[in-house]
């Protein structure tokens, strides 16, 4: 990989109780992106980044990743003098919320510390949480990390090259709208139906079952849906959530945490306000909940 070095500078909008973060090339990052991958002195894979007062850094273990081999990404979140960062608070009923996808877009998961044991006082004073994960496939992983301090959001991605064999394909571009997942038949289309970047969109879902519409739907950490966006030169990450389809507008906010009541059975619509911020292909993860059970969908859509 080509490395190049930058300056992260983010500036900050605040919004309620989460932020917008735009990048203007600053510290020490690669140029795909603008985010960190970078060696430290003992040769370990580390990224670093700064968004405002909050620097996440992300170590692995080992720091060369191979294929098939079980690692731990270790999350290390501080405050502007490098000190761990205290007060952080759940939203979604986890504490800090991990994205992984390929960048054939092949495999997908949605992960937190709390899925493989309690977070430990420990942990929470270092501010550090591991995050074990095999990665399947030879290639580039995009690797989010959401978290909020304060209830102030925050979010950041980096990503990893992974050794060894098998190796990724190159993605193919399907711009398919209805699909199957797990047997539950999905529709997606989007309103306007050309989607235009720096302008709002609307996704809509529509989940059906042998021919008729899923009205029991379930929420999935407090939410309706989990959304995932991945830009396909993986540089574009967001994180949002599904609403009632005809929420009043302003309901919802573009960081996309939403301050809305979930019901307890909802379906078979679900919609997502979206702002895309440049024209490109990306994949859009969806993760629903129903009889207990998650199911992950995934799209594709242009953006002009």
């Amino acid at each position: 990989m080509n490395k190049k070095l930058a300056v992260i500078v983010f500036t900050i909008i605040l919004v309620s109780s989460g932020f917008f973060l735009t990048e203007q090339k600053g510290a020490f990052a690669e140029m795909s992106g603008g985010h960190g991958h970078m060696r430290d002195d003992q040769g370990q894979h580390r990224h670093a980044v700064k968004a405002a007062e909050v620097i996440v850094d992300l170590e692995t273990r080992p720091p060369e990743i191979k294929a098939g081999s079980m690692a731990t990404v270790l999350l290390s979140i501080k405050d502007i003098d490098g000190k761990p960062l205290q007060n952080l608070t759940i939203t979604h009923e986890r504490l800090v919320h991990v994205i992984i996808a390929s960048e054939d877009f092949s495999i997908f998961a949605h992960i937190h510390p709390e899925d493989f044991g309690p977070v430990t006082p420990d942990m929470k004073k270092k501010a550090e949480f591991p995050v074990p994960f095999t990665f399947p496939k030879a290639g580039r992983y995009l690797i989010a990390v959401d978290s909020a301090v304060k209830d102030i959001s925050f979010s950041e991605h980096f990503t990893l090259d992974v050794d060894g064999e098998p190796r990724m394909a190159q993605y193919k571009k399907d711009l398919s709208q209805k699909k199957l997942f797990e047997g539950y038949e999905v529709t997606l289309s989007s309103e306007p139906k050309r989607i235009v970047a720096g302008k709002e969109a609307t996704l809509s879902y529509v989940i059906k079952k042998n021919g008729e519409g899923v009205k029991d739907l379930e929420p999935y950490l407090s939410a309706l849906m989990h959304i995932a966006i991945v830009q396909a030169d993986l540089n574009n990450f967001i994180h949002t959530h599904g609403e009632l389809p005809g929420a009043v507008e302003g309901q919802h906010h573009m960081t996309g945490h939403m301050h809305m009541t979930v019901p307890e059975k909802f379906g078979p619509g679900i919609d997502a306000h979206v702002v895309f911020p440049a024209k490109g292909l990306y994949q859009v993860f969806g993760e629903i909940k129903h009889h207990g059970k998650v199911i992950v969908t995934s799209f594709m859509v242009e953006v002009e």
